[in-house]
């Protein structure tokens, strides 16, 4: 895939996400997920990519788990 091409579906992602809305995106990333892992050949294919993945999220600050404050 070229840059462009990339850039493209990035785009067309983005925009279906936002027609979509919020409560509905997880469901389509998951259903645009599941017909892209249906793609690769066989599960050994799949699962790094599902892994790199989750170690990018969980590196995230977003996705940190708050601290427990001290006792006063």
């Amino acid at each position: 895939m070229t840059d462009t091409d990339l850039d493209t579906s990035y785009t067309a992602l983005c925009r279906a996400l936002g027609d979509v809305g919020e409560s509905q995106a997880p469901l389509l990333l998951s259903m645009l997920s599941l017909a892209l892992l249906a793609r690769l050949p066989d599960a050994a294919a799949a699962l790094p990519l599902i892994e790199q993945a989750r170690e990018r999220c969980l590196k995230d600050p977003l996705h940190e788990q708050p601290q427990p404050r001290e006792a006063a």
